[in-house]
């Protein structure tokens, strides 16, 4: 019996997979398999990306009698390094003569860009469609196996629970050495799903999952000690819709209270596994922190203190409207959402960094296309943005989406057309941002001379080479020369622009590095880079100085190997 395992990736509010992320579903599905006796042997796994350009990868679902393939965007984006499956390609695959199961958030619907209706597949060729949960299909579709039982068919709903994921997710570790951009790649790790509101954002899907069922510290770490010994050293504690929820009490509060010190004790078990070059968080949920400042501070502490550098909170702003917020029933209002920048920028953007990333900051969300929007919505969001810019407060990421609707979520009643009627604002609205906010925010959290640590160079842009770190939300790095890809590197910050840095590779080998690089060197123009070529090698730095002694402050960047 071969098993196949088909990743189509996904997007979600609260887990990512597009490479370089890899989410939890397929190693959730491999772990039910082993879990309940499928040999490991039996199981193979490939993304979309592989199906589509090596053959050998394609041969692992054609030839398999059983392919499970996971597939759902419900915040679709612009990604660099993978291209998420096509409504063609689930419809092709589902026609293969094996055993098809398909699942993911899926389920809810399909689009592939915001501002959308999200619509039905034709998944009639499928063997078995999944509603619920894919990873517990998965455990069924193996008891049959091994008992020689018929395999459910038709559209079914599985359900799983926290305690069977405490089980099985350490045994799906595996799959990770089939991805194809292994070892680089970053694992989404789940504390636990479902929102803890009792009445949810109009365009929520989280609240499909249910109420919070919480995995234990004990299950998260096992899972992340067997994925770090099989080689992965980046992860994302990422599959929660608010990390300050974990294990929180129940409160009189649409929130939580947190409880810092069963944060404190998942984040520092995390970094006592070994050496982990990524331990990053996703979404934060500011109306948590403006209800329990106090606790939510000390749960923050904790992450930034355990937590790698370049870590962003990110924040689900939505809109700076209160009649946009009312009608949506949206987290918190825009004080309540200063409150949380402030509070992240006072426990994470200290100022005893020296040339790295700061430890945390906030990131927000604005999304566009929701009831009661108007064009002073806009104006609205144009003026928080500046008030955070006069308190000199930093933001990490600004995240401008265009609503999606699902059937079922409470914006499913009341739009017929998600996209935003105020085309004119709304184009204004992002040139201002790009402009005004994140060109001098750039600088400002990525100052000249940053140096950035194991940049992953995954794709060319004409004479550029495009990288990002394996993180949350990673800068995008434009390094002037075509190098070597599906490698890493250390890049200093020479540049700037809204929303990428440029960067050159650190330390620059000065009497190797071409013309074009030197030239990038802060101080250095063109014809001094000539003069440089010209007069190397150098031996050491006295030697560089005496013959350009104006180039003191460049020293820090080079090297003479």
């Amino acid at each position: 019996m071969k098993i196949a395992i088909l990743d189509g990736y996904v997007d979600e509010p609260t887990c990512l997979g597009v490479p370089p992320y890899l989410s939890t579903y397929p190693r959730y599905i491999a772990g039910a398999l082993t879990y309940c006796g499928i040999p490991e042997e039996s199981i193979t796994y490939t993304t979309i990306d592989g199906f589509r350009k090596d053959e050998r990868e394609r041969e692992k679902v054609t030839t398999a009698d059983i392919v499970f393939v996971v597939a759902g965007l419900t915040v679709p984006g612009r990604y660099l390094g993978g291209t998420p499956i096509t409504a063609k390609e689930i419809e092709e695959i589902g026609k293969l003569p094996s055993f098809t199961i398909i699942g993911g958030p899926l389920q809810f619907g399909f689009s592939m860009k915001g501002g959308t209706l999200a619509r039905k597949l034709d998944l009639s060729g499928y063997n078995l469609i999944v509603k619920g949960d894919i990873e517990a299909a998965a455990a069924i579709v193996a008891e049959n196996i091994l008992n020689e039982k018929v395999l459910p068919e038709g559209t079914v709903r599985f359900q799983r629970t926290a305690k069977e994921i405490d089980r099985i997710a350490p045994a799906g570790a595996f799959i990770v050495k089939e991805h194809p951009n292994f070892p680089y790649i970053i694992c989404e790790i789940e504390t636990y799903r479902g929102c803890e509101r009792k009445k949810h954002c109009s365009y929520c899907t989280e609240k499909f999952y249910g109420n919070p069922e919480f995995r234990t510290i004990e299950g998260i770490e096992r899972e992340i000690k067997e994925l770090f010994n099989c080689g992965v050293k980046f992860f994302r504690i990422g599959r929660q819709p608010n990390i300050l929820g974990y294990l929180g009490k129940p409160s009189d509060s649409d929130f939580t209270k947190p409880s810092p010190e069963a944060i404190c004790t998942l984040f520092s078990r995390i970094r006592e596994i070994g050496d982990i070059k990524t331990l990053h968080i996703d979404n934060v949920n500011a109306g948590t922190i403006d209800a329990f400042p106090e606790e939510s501070e000390k749960a923050l502490k904790c992450i930034a203190t355990y937590d790698t550098e370049g870590d962003v909170a990110a924040f689900g702003l939505e809109s700076a409207d209160e009649t946009v917020i009312e009608k949506n029933n949206l987290k918190v209002a825009p004080e309540g959402i200063e409150k949380a920048i402030e509070i992240v920028n006072r426990v994470g953007g200290f100022k005893e960094r020296k040339n790295g990333l700061y430890k945390l900051l906030p990131g927000i969300n604005f999304l566009v296309g929701l009831p009661g929007e108007t064009k002073k919505t806009f104006e609205k969001n144009r003026n928080f943005l500046k008030k955070i810019m006069d308190k000199g407060l930093l933001l990490r990421r600004i995240n401008i989406r265009q609503v999606m609707v699902f059937e079922g979520t409470d914006i499913a009643d009341m739009v017929k057309k998600p996209k935003t009627k105020y085309k004119k604002e709304f184009e204004r609205f992002k040139q201002f941002v790009k402009e005004e906010i994140e060109l001098p925010m750039m600088k400002k959290v990525f100052p000249t001379g940053t140096i950035i640590k194991d940049v992953l160079l995954e794709a060319y842009d004409g004479g550029h080479t495009l990288g990002r770190q394996l993180a949350t939300y990673p800068i995008l790095i434009r390094i002037p020369e075509k190098l070597p890809l599906k490698t890493m590197i250390d890049i200093a910050v020479v540049g700037h622009r809204e929303r990428s840095v440029i960067g050159i590779p650190y330390p620059l080998n000065i009497n190797k590095a071409s013309l074009k690089l030197i030239s990038f060197l802060p101080g250095v123009s063109k014809r001094t880079a000539s003069d440089i070529i010209l007069k190397r090698p150098f031996k050491n730095k006295d030697e560089f100085l005496k013959l350009f002694p104006e180039l003191e402050k460049v020293v820090q960047y080079i090297t003479f190997e």
